[in-house]
């Protein structure tokens, strides 16, 4: 892709983890390789993954997780606020490679006219703007037509009236009167330091600060960053402080999955009625939601990760198969029921029948899962947290459909004996 003359990409290829000699993991090896490079001074490293630095780039316009983007009017208040935002974020556990785009700095010729001056020789600003566009920038004079092909020639001042504002401000302008004036006489010219670029979004000027974030979910480190700022930056009237990039798009992700999710569970709910023809037991079955979500949530917790969309889809999974067993189990116990069993006895021999099928889907599932859940390579970041929940989802499951729910059996199929 192309890229601006500062700044460098550079690709490098590793070998298979296990051969490895100065670093455990990627972690490690950035740490030790940002060490190395920040000998150099002037260089803001950010280190990522081919395809993750694109989908970031997409997301916010950095290359990096987090884009905190300042707007406001003013470029001088979104620098001198921008570095202190920058400043506050350093103290914020889990942030990395935090580094504010460059918004100063790139030379740039500019030239002011005095309109003073103008007025006393009967010049115009538009004059000074002429010989400025059409000396400097060049005119169009024509074109060279050369088979198919179409050049525009350019004329403009040859390079030894232009390369400094001193030969620039010996250029002659000629006012109504007939009298020959230098450009310096009624302009000030000088080289200045400004922005390379004006960056928008939404028409309003903005800075990005961009970080990455490494060792915490990213919910907790926005949290911190977005208290860190209310707390250590003081932000004038007309500029605020918005946080994109994968968060963004995490939070997005999150919002629809909370529609989606209470939307199965409903049409689940549903389809159970229709199943059973008893609201009682569409109950009964769907008290494995919760509790296979517990056993999610602390195998997330024990093994040190958070919640993340992929975790968010390994709930939606576990959903289905805590449901399965659910059904397996009380269609064991209404057969026996109808076949003349007393409810205790059909409750006890169902749930002991079904003992073995339900433990061999646990099993056999979590058994699949497991290479998922120690994998370490490339992809692990997503492939662990979905394999975790439904692993620990399944213990807590498998216990309640073996053991709570024959238990509560009676208590919710009450509508449904008394009808039969």
């Amino acid at each position: 892709d192309p890229e601006p003359v500062n700044n460098i990409e550079i690709y490098i290829g590793l070998k298979p983890v296990n051969q490895w000699t100065s670093a455990a993991n990627r972690q490690d090896l950035q740490s030790l390789m940002e060490q190395k490079l920040e000998q150099h001074p002037g260089l803001l490293l950010n280190f990522s993954q081919p395809i993750a630095t694109r989908v970031d780039e997409l997301l916010s316009g950095v290359k990096a997780q987090l884009a905190i983007k300042l707007f406001g009017p003013d470029l001088a208040v979104l620098a001198e606020k921008g570095q202190a935002i920058e400043k506050a974020i350093q103290s914020v556990d889990g942030a990395r490679d935090i580094a504010m785009e460059q918004i100063a700095g790139e030379a740039q010729l500019v030239i002011r006219p005095d309109r003073n001056q103008l007025s006393r020789y009967g010049l115009a600003v538009g004059d000074v703007m002429a010989i400025v566009r059409d000396g400097l920038g060049g005119r169009a004079a024509g074109q060279i037509i050369s088979g198919n092909e179409r050049y525009d020639i350019y004329v403009r001042l040859d390079k030894s009236f232009r390369e400094n504002p001193d030969t620039i401000a010996n250029l002659p302008l000629q006012s109504p009167t007939g009298a020959w004036v230098r450009l310096g006489d009624v302009a000030q010219i000088s080289i200045e330091s400004g922005p390379p670029q004006v960056r928008r979004d939404d028409v309003q000027r903005r800075v990005v600060i961009q970080a990455n974030v490494q060792g915490r979910d990213m919910g907790n480190v926005v949290a911190d960053i977005r208290q860190a700022i209310d707390q250590q930056v003081d932000l004038p009237a007309g500029y605020s402080v918005d946080i994109g990039g994968q968060f963004e798009n995490q939070q997005r992700a999150q919002k629809r999955l909370s529609t989606v999710v209470p939307i199965s569970i409903a049409l689940i709910a549903l389809l159970l009625y229709f199943a059973f023809n008893s609201v009682g037991q569409a109950m009964l079955i769907l008290v494995n939601v919760p509790l296979a979500v517990i056993g999610g949530i602390f195998a997330l917790y024990f093994s040190g990760q958070y919640l993340s969309v992929p975790s968010s889809i390994g709930f939606i999974t576990l959903f289905g198969v805590a449901v399965l067993n659910g059904v397996v189990m009380v269609e064991s116990i209404n057969q026996r029921i109808a076949d003349g069993l007393a409810v205790e006895d059909a409750v006890f021999d169902g749930a002991t029948s079904r003992l073995r099928p339900v433990l061999m889907t646990a099993i056999t599932s979590a058994l699949g899962l497991i290479p998922m859940l120690l994998s370490t390579g490339v992809g692990a970041e997503i492939q662990k947290p979905l394999a975790t929940v439904i692993v620990g989802g399944l213990l807590t499951a498998t216990f309640l459909t073996l053991f709570v729910l024959p238990t509560l059996f009676s208590w919710f199929s009450r509508g449904k004996l008394a009808d039969t």
